[in-house]
């Protein structure tokens, strides 16, 4: 299948366009267009706020299930951490298998950059009609270009973590010369989002009103632009990004631990005083059951769902699609953690495969007539137990207090044992020594804390491995991923996913990743 990027553009495009066909005589020359163009599209706030909600839009398609087990995207960032295995023949699980034709990789990369090209659409269309589209509510202009950037760099952020020189683009592509653009180099695209990101915390509002919940915030800003900045300082050991991390997740305010660990998962606790950035899933209409279709000719509303199904084999001829958790995770659990029942089945140390709950134990029941779970439970993508982690492993990795890093994994913990279904408080986790010196240890802490809190979760666990053995601190080319494929072989190179192989073929200026 051809996605290029100058194809993508130009379905963007389209769709914003009408072309009328006539021919030019004094009957119809003058004409008016039957529906909208783009001279007549961005010129107020009600239209500028559309072409936000289309950006938006795109995020659902990372979501959706596309009736078909090896379609779905979550497995590009679910699957090939040790958390989760499959038998399913998912390359993303076995790594030998990855090719520049890998589907799900492909459908990746092209939902990636039409969420980017959407969003430099806009971000051009608020620089050109800026000064006359937001009359009536003027501060609408910076909110959408935060909004624009900081959906831009969440793009950023997945293009690095799957495939590390995907190209560089920060500007609407209209001319097919600039239609090709090379890999990006190092930390690029990282580089890039950071900046969009501290952009974005200036210009996005402290919160929205209630019809306009779910949409991101100056706090969703620091947030992510803390994380990527504990990223980039991971693999360029930057002692500098540590600190400008805290810096930006000291900014965040007004946001906490939930009370329970299970109320991030649960349907009815959406958009909580944990969240920080999460994908509004709803229930799809009568007339919109098909969520198979790659095009947006669907898509004025587009499939709004979030798909669960893989932990469920749900629908059932999905066969050996299910995901279920690896031996090496339900082992990393400490007996009695309650964070054990809202992840996991009380039996998942036997033999069934059907054994992750997360997002379904409290989620909304099945409503399509299908029964496949496609639900309306939010998947959180960002909130703020992943934060206050990443905020201890910068202290530890700038050189800072270890019992201060120590006494935010103790918060994390604190609120684990209050969380048992019982409704009574347990034992376990216990809290952890504060006054331990040794700051390697302290940071093995944080990622096995990490590996608990977040498991099966939007790819934290793969993107933590990922990145620390790009740093060279762990090998996984020796590591335990506990997969069901006798066939699983990592190479220093599956850290960096293959670029589509028609996207290469085409353009002369973009080379494919070294190993494929």
């Amino acid at each position: 299948m051809k996605i290029n990027i100058l194809k993508i553009l130009v379905i963007s495009l389209m769709l914003l366009l009408v072309f009328p066909f006539t021919s030019c005589d004094e009957s119809t020359i003058d004409l008016n267009p039957i529906g909208d163009t783009e001279a007549t599209f961005y010129n107020n706030e009600r239209q500028m706020t559309m072409a936000v909600m289309g950006i938006y839009q795109k995020v659902g398609f990372f979501y959706r299930f596309r009736n078909n087990q090896n379609t779905f995207q979550q497995s590009v960032w679910l699957i090939p951490s040790d958390d989760l295995t499959t038998q399913a023949s998912h390359a993303m699980e076995y790594f030998i298998a990855l090719t520049g034709q890998t589907g799900q990789l492909n459908d990746f990369y092209m939902y990636c950059y039409q969420l980017i090209a959407r969003s430099n659409t806009l971000l051009e269309k608020i620089e050109e009609n800026g000064d006359f589209a937001y009359q009536s509510e003027p501060e609408l202009k910076a909110h959408h270009r935060g909004e624009a950037l900081f959906l831009r760099a969440w793009a950023y952020y997945l293009l690095w973590n799957t495939y590390g020189t995907a190209p560089l683009v920060t500007e609407r592509i209209t001319d097919l010369a600039d239609a090709y653009p090379p890999n990006s180099k190092d930390t690029e695209l990282l580089d890039q989002a950071i900046i969009d990101l501290q952009e974005a915390s200036n210009l996005l509002p402290a919160s929205w009103n209630a019809a306009n919940r779910g949409r991101v915030t100056k706090n969703s800003a620091h947030a992510l632009c803390g994380k990527i900045l504990v990223f980039r300082g991971t693999v360029k050991k930057a002692n500098a990004d540590f600190v400008a991390a805290i810096n930006e997740f000291n900014a965040i305010s007004g946001v906490s631990l939930m009370p329970n660990y299970g109320d991030n998962f649960d349907y009815t606790k959406e958009d909580n005083a944990e969240s920080l950035f999460e994908y509004h899933a709803n229930e799809q209409s009568s007339n919109n059951n098909n969520a198979g279709l790659d095009n947006d000719g669907f898509a004025v509303v587009g499939d709004v769902s979030a798909w669960y199904g893989m932990f469920t084999q749900k629908p059932t001829w999905i066969g050996n699609a299910v995901y279920s958790a690896t031996q090496s995770l339900i082992d990393a659990y400490e007996p009695g953690d309650p964070r054990w029942d809202y992840t996991l089945t009380p039996d998942a140390k036997g033999t069934d495969l059907i054994n992750v709950v997360k997002y379904i134990r409290n989620g909304m029941p099945t409503f399509n007539k299908q029964n496949n779970e496609q639900s309306k439970n939010n998947p959180r993508i960002l909130r703020y137990a992943d934060v206050l982690l990443l905020k201890a492993e910068a202290i530890i990795r700038s050189g800072g207090n270890l019992s201060e890093a120590i006494a935010i994994l103790n918060q994390i913990r604190e609120r684990a044992r209050k969380s048992d279904v019982s409704g009574t408080e347990s034992p376990v986790p216990a809290d952890l020594d504060l006054n331990e010196t040794d700051a390697a240890k302290v940071l093995e802490w944080v990622f096995q804390e990490r590996r608990i809190e977040l498991a099966c979760e939007e790819g934290h666990r793969w993107y933590d491995l990922r990145r620390r053995h790009i740093a060279g601190e762990i090998d996984l080319k020796n590591w335990d991923f506990s997969s069901k494929r006798v066939d699983l072989k990592f190479e220093d190179h599956h850290v960096y996913f293959p670029l589509p192989e028609q996207e290469v073929i085409e353009s002369p200026n973009l080379n494919q990743n070294p190993g494929y």
